[in-house]
């Protein structure tokens, strides 16, 4: 009799243990998401530079080739697609911060942890995104 109390004690133990480490895993996948998160905004902030220094890379070596031979008057096509460019640059920064913003507060709603209040990456996209806004307007006003 007690032998059998001590097997039922042992497996009630061990499913307790299993009950602990599927919460705590529960947690850790929880944690993974919320990284996730942040892993794709970096994704979407790399995507928006890379499109907007390429249409600055575009108008800038617009104005270099004109500059190397002043009787040279190029057509405004390639300058308009840099604008373009740095325009759909920044509007796919304010669209993935938007989203990332709206996913941290759904996943705040739902009770799931989330990695900080002010997430870095969000802070960083904002001042990428002043930085290129900059830029653009220099370029419009010079053009």
């Amino acid at each position: 009799m007690n032998q059998d109390m001590s097997q039922a004690e042992s497996q009630s133990s061990e499913k307790e243990k299993q009950a602990r480490l599927m919460e705590r895993l529960s947690v850790y996948a929880l944690v993974r998401t919320a990284f996730s998160s942040e892993r794709s905004l970096l994704s979407w902030m790399r995507t928006s530079a890379s499109l907007y220094s390429f249409g600055f890379s575009v108008i800038k070596f617009m104005d270099f080739l004109e500059r190397q031979q002043a009787d040279l008057q190029l057509s405004d096509g390639p300058r308009r697609l840099g604008i373009v460019l740095i325009c759909l640059g920044l509007l796919v920064l304010v669209f993935s911060v938007g989203e990332t913003l709206r996913r941290l507060r759904k996943m705040r709603e739902l009770g799931l942890p989330t990695y900080s209040r002010y997430p870095l990456p969000v802070l960083t996209a904002a001042a990428l995104f002043t930085i290129g806004a900059v830029a653009l307007i220099g370029i419009l006003l010079n053009w």
